[in-house]
């Protein structure tokens, strides 16, 4: 009994086993390289045919390869699963940061709020508005919350009080 193996592309089950037994010809595919090596070397052993320590090294080598290849696939898997975790934690972190307050310059919160700029500087000394300075601008600004703020309330000269 010859039994030999071969491997087609394209094919739903691309290897297959082929022996011949009573003059006649039989096939069997499977889906894996390893599992047609498997039924090869048990077909190959009921025939008692030589070379088998070579079919055994053949067998190794391939089963080592299909788990290699196997471990390939579930690295690409894991360092998918890993980048995606990233940018979800990176989404998340986003969400969570507070918005940055939106400021005006003086000038702008005076314009906003009719008033000179003379005043407004007076009510920032009083405490009303509160002052903030970038470290790369000498000028002084003012939250816009506070500046919608003091526009809802009736008059800004209530505000010192």
């Amino acid at each position: 009994m010859k039994v030999s193996y071969s491997f087609v592309k394209g094919r739903v089950s691309p290897h297959c086993v082929t022996w011949v037994y009573r003059k006649k010809r039989h096939r069997k595919f499977f889906k894996s390289r390893v599992d047609a090596m498997i039924f090869r070397h048990e077909k190959e052993s009921e025939s008692a045919q030589g070379a088998t320590s070579s079919v055994d090294n053949e067998f190794i080598f391939h089963f080592l390869a299909d788990l290699n290849q196997k471990f390939g696939e579930l690295m690409q898997r894991l360092d998918s699963l890993e980048k995606s975790s990233l940018e979800m934690e990176r989404l998340l972190a986003e969400i969570r940061k507070p918005p940055a307050p939106k400021i005006l310059r003086v000038r702008e919160a005076a314009k906003v709020l009719r008033v000179s700029s003379r005043k407004l500087y007076y009510l920032l000394e009083k405490g009303v508005f509160k002052r903030y300075k970038l470290p790369h601008t000498r000028s002084t600004f003012i939250k816009l919350d506070e500046v919608e703020k003091a526009l809802g309330s009736k008059s800004i000269d209530g505000l010192v009080d």
